[in-house]
């Protein structure tokens, strides 16, 4: 990871990102799949009662992946 960004399971919750790539090449079909492709903006929209899973606004639809999923995708803060 480079200097600003963080694992997208780290992103506060209100707050928006954009996928700068992925931790891991495991899943990767997966998230593209799911819209989480570099240079998409991801917002944390709310979390379940216990934290997980984390629901997440990205490309017009709403997505809910547990955090330990959700750290495997990169972000950098929206400005």
């Amino acid at each position: 990871m480079t200097a600003g960004t963080m694992p997208l399971g780290r992103l506060a919750l209100g707050a928006t990102g954009i996928v700068v790539g992925y931790s891991s090449d495991v899943g990767v079909r997966r998230f593209i799949e799911m819209g989480f492709v570099p240079g998409t903006r991801v917002t944390a929209m709310r979390a379940a009662p216990l934290g997980d899973p984390v629901e997440y606004a990205v490309m017009g639809s709403r997505v809910a992946i547990r955090r330990v999923d959700a750290d495997l995708v990169i972000v950098r803060a929206a400005d």
